[in-house]
């Protein structure tokens, strides 16, 4: 005795080889005895069933079986079909010849629907037409092929035989044989209630058209139940409820003898009008059904989409918030920190000022002159760390005595490194303000002999159209492609500067930028690795009728 697989695990191989088993004995045996069951509803005066229900289950037996399995469904079908027309009287060349019309039918089918990659399923309208299109080219060859054998052997009459083969055949396979390639199951299943209240509206509607005395003028209301039922019921469920409809209308027609009701002794009109009713239920089914399948499907995937949208945006807007946050964070330390540094700078500086106007030798004096710069360099930085939102006024600045500034101002620090400081002069005239033109050039003058070891540190000026370039280049070891890239965000240190234990927090950079935006100018820079970095400090030019 087996056990039960537990929920949510895959069968074991044993247990799917097991149920394979079953499908190839199984189902040849149903298709014998839906073979033998239709065609005890042979048509008067007619070598042929009115309905062949076998047909469905052949279908239904291909499109289950594996790509590399349907020949052998397809001997599996020939077989079966040919014994259930033996065993029901026919002479064996007889059932021989139709089993292999009804093989030919299913292998025309399974050759329109063609190759499918990911299998072939009722997803779309488009597949759901190729289905229809293909059974109905099945069926017609079946229709003809039938009928020509009737013809040789029977006599029967042509034109009868070949209508009802290929409606029987057709409703068969598109009533069952879907069946097979349904979708997986949608996760809305039809409540107990609404499947009572389409059934009590069915039976009526059945009876009124098909029982005794119905009118055939009345047939419309069936498709009217049945786009009731494509358009509520998922898919499986909508095909199961044209498939019972159909069984229910052949057995009122074959028993109550309604307006499509006939009997033994009726005319051939009789069933040819039946089975073409029953084929165009299947065809109205699977296109409204897939239909309604392919939109919901659509929907589902259009509210996916704008879920991932909303959930993207939400992701945003916390990623802003959380960069809000910080840069409130940064500011608050900023004006902390700059709050709490100005009182001792400021003590530093006065009492450097004090003792420098005292009696000392030249070594003491140098030492307070060391004191008193970095003092400066430092309030410069406590500066930096809380830009005014406004510019200060704008003027006219000479570019050359300001870069003489800077220089002389970072002479001693170069030296120290055993760089200089080369300027050339220009006889440019920039329009910013003043202060912040001179800040933000410090920044980057500073940044340069941090990294000039040994070198050269050249600050020059150009005119490029309406504004003034002002650059600083070193010939340090150069920034990454990484660092380059973040060299403006503050507190932000490269590889580079770490290595070099060289000081500072990170904002000398990003404070020079701001500053030249906020004067209608810029900072870039440009750098390969090992060969320096180019600062560019690019600022308005004052207009040739301006004041120098």
């Amino acid at each position: 005795m087996t056990t039960p697989t537990a929920a949510g695990k895959a069968p074991s191989p044993a247990s799917s080889r097991s149920r394979r088993w079953w499908f190839w004995i199984a189902t040849p045996v149903v298709i014998i005895a839906l073979g033998m069951v239709g065609l005890t509803l042979q048509a008067p005066g007619l070598p042929i069933a009115w309905w062949w229900p076998a047909a469905g289950a052949s279908a239904w037996f291909a499109l289950r079986a594996k790509p590399g399995e349907r020949r052998w469904a397809l001997l599996a079908t020939f077989v079966a079909t040919s014994a259930s027309n033996a065993l029901v009287g026919r002479p064996w060349s007889v059932a021989l010849l139709y089993g292999f019309c009804n093989t030919i039918e299913i292998a025309v089918l399974l050759s329109v629907l063609g190759r499918h990659d990911d299998g072939f399923r009722l997803t779309t309208l488009t597949r759901a037409v190729r289905f229809v299109a293909a059974s109905l080219v099945g069926a017609a060859v079946l229709g003809l092929t039938i009928a020509t054998a009737g013809v040789l052997l029977v006599g029967s009459s042509f034109l009868p035989v070949a209508i009802v083969g290929f409606a029987s055949h057709s409703s068969a396979t598109m009533l069952i044989g879907a069946l097979a390639v349904v979708p997986p199951r949608e996760t809305r299943t039809p409540q107990v209630g609404e499947l009572a209240v389409h059934a009590a509206v069915t039976v009526p509607t059945l009876l009124l058209t098909f029982g005794p005395g119905g009118a055939t003028n009345l047939s419309f209301l069936v498709f009217a139940v049945l786009a009731a039922g494509c358009l509520r019921f998922p898919l499986r469920t909508a095909i199961l409820q044209s498939l019972i409809i159909s069984i229910a209308a052949l057995l009122l027609a074959l028993t109550a003898g309604g307006s499509f009701g006939f009997d033994l002794a009726a005319s051939r009109i009789a069933p040819v009008d039946l089975v073409i009713f029953m084929s165009t239920v299947g065809v109205f089914t699977l296109l409204v059904s897939v239909a309604r399948y392919e939109s919901r499907m659509n929907a589902k995937l259009a509210l996916r989409a704008a879920e991932d949208v909303a959930q993207a945006e939400r992701a945003r807007v916390a990623a802003l918030a959380a960069q809000l946050e910080l840069q409130r964070q940064r500011e608050d330390f900023a004006t902390t920190t700059s709050h709490e540094l100005r009182t001792p700078l400021t003590n530093i500086v006065g009492y450097s000022d004090l003792l420098l106007g005292t009696d000392l030798d030249d070594q003491q004096r140098g030492w307070i002159a060391k004191v008193r710069r970095g003092a400066d360099r430092l309030t410069t930085l406590v500066d930096g760390l809380i830009e005014s939102r406004a510019a200060s006024a704008s003027d006219a600045i000479a570019v050359d005595p300001l870069m003489e500034r800077v220089r002389a101002a970072f002479a001693t620090d170069a030296a120290a490194r055993h760089a200089s400081i080369v300027t050339v002069a220009s006889g440019l005239v920039a329009r910013a303000a003043p202060i912040d033109v001179e800040r933000a050039l410090t920044y980057l003058v500073s940044n340069a002999v941090t990294f000039a070891e040994n070198g050269t540190i050249a600050v020059s000026a150009s005119r490029i159209d309406g504004d003034v370039w002002i650059t600083v280049t070193d010939d340090g070891p150069g920034m990454s492609p990484t660092t380059l890239q973040h060299a403006f965000d503050r507190f932000y240190r490269g590889p580079e500067a770490e290595g070099r234990g060289a000081g500072g927090l990170g904002l000398g950079l990003g404070s020079a930028r701001d500053l030249a935006r906020r004067n209608g100018g810029d900072v870039t820079l440009s750098s390969d690795v090992g060969h320096g970095v180019s600062a560019a400090l690019r600022l308005p030019a004052l207009t040739d009728g301006g004041v120098a």
